[in-house]
């Protein structure tokens, strides 16, 4: 079977949603496929920057492109948003028998629907020109691919409900499918009980109000007025260490470590000193973060956003608070820091209960997947 994965971004391993594309690929080599992808590099070669300009014409660079290689392909899949303006001319190229699969990183639609509630309440600023791509056009590329692919697969059920019930996508052309965990992530040794000491806290992603940045820095001065000791490492921010620290009050620079960035297989090996994951995330497709934290042995404390009501059980393998409050945020926090025993407890429990999230399974359901839509095709359709 032959494969080809489509994303609008640069392909890297340290990446996101390209981290995750690239391992999906190898995993379905493994599986005896031939995977091909198409990237930014391919896109705009030579590009080394690139802005909401270079998004808006991937879809057109991408069609150009399916136009002349599809027919090599059995299955193109493709992120959300991409594979609409060649779907629409009637799949040009492609061959005889294929399936055309888009791919959602995270539902743009239900990403917007927070960011718009947040600035609402004073949470965050929208630019005047967000309804106009972002807020606006990109979901409209969205919907489109959604309709006119073959199947759509997304990574949590508020995704899948949004789109069965508000873009009126029907039930049979979706799935759910995860991500599943690198190899850096697997087999990981039982995290060890620390020495006395402060509760070691952690972030990890990018240092924006989306990830609930104005969340960590309110409760992290909160925390420091109660009296609890405590440190806060703060791992790819992407924003320089200066301007992290800005944000937070005087009172808790003593507490704090900021890494901008890392390579990404080093992550387990920097988490090991680490206890508690904060992850207030406002909204996320999937959250590979919180995943890898727990597979390192951190306790999570996050809100249900992605796939954390699926691998978050409060009580049992972390604790769920609600989007947005610093109060319950805090309080959590405080109920690890006072009870050892029963955060050593979490944490062996988080780390047990991502385990069964690996690539080759997630390969052999998309394999399987792919397997079922080009046997549905009719050999004559398009």
């Amino acid at each position: 079977m032959r494969v080809l994965l489509a994303i609008h971004h640069p392909l890297s391993q340290d990446l996101g949603a390209p981290g995750v594309t690239l391992a999906l690929g190898r995993a379905l080599q493994a599986q005896g496929c031939t995977v091909d992808y198409y990237g930014y590099a391919d896109a705009f070669p030579g590009e080394q920057h690139h802005t909401a300009l270079h998004n808006l014409r991937f879809p057109w660079k991408l069609s150009a492109h399916l136009a002349r290689v599809a027919r090599q392909y059995d299955v193109l899949d493709v992120t959300t948003g991409d594979a609409w303006p060649w779907a629409r001319a009637g799949r040009p190229g492609a061959a005889r028998r294929h399936a055309l699969v888009t791919r959602s990183h995270g539902l743009e639609h239900t990403v917007s629907e927070q960011l718009r509630a947040d600035a609402r309440e004073g949470k965050a600023h929208l630019s005047w020109k967000y309804p106009l791509y972002n807020g606006g056009f990109r979901l409209w590329e969205v919907a489109q691919s959604l309709r006119l692919a073959d199947h759509a697969v997304l990574l949590n059920e508020a995704d899948a409900a949004y789109a069965r019930e508000r873009l009126h996508v029907a039930a049979s052309k979706l799935s759910i499918i995860p991500h599943g965990l690198g190899e850096a992530f697997q087999g990981l040794p039982l995290p060890e009980p620390l020495a006395e000491g402060p509760l070691r806290l952690a972030t990890v992603g990018t240092f924006i109000q989306r990830k609930g940045r104005e969340d960590v820095i309110a409760a992290a001065g909160r925390l420091h007025a109660l009296g609890v000791a405590f440190t806060l490492t703060l791992y790819g921010t992407g924003t320089p260490e200066p301007e992290v620290r800005a944000a937070f009050p005087p009172s808790v620079q003593s507490h704090l470590s900021v890494v901008p960035g890392y390579a990404h297989a080093t992550l387990p090996g920097l988490l090991a000193r680490e206890e508690v994951l904060l992850f207030p995330s406002h909204a996320e497709g999937y959250g590979m973060a919180l995943v890898e934290a727990m597979a390192s042995g951190l306790v999570p404390v996050s809100t249900p956003v992605g796939v954390a009501p699926s691998v978050v059980h409060p009580g049992r393998t972390g604790l769920l608070v609600p989007v947005g409050d610093v109060d319950a945020l805090v309080a959590a926090v405080r109920a690890l820091a006072a009870d050892p025993l029963q955060r050593y407890a979490l944490r062996r429990a988080a780390q047990a209960r991502v385990q069964g999230l690996t690539w080759p399974d997630i390969a052999a359901r998309t394999r399987g997947l792919y397997e079922g839509l080009l046997g549905a095709r009719p050999a004559g359709s398009k």
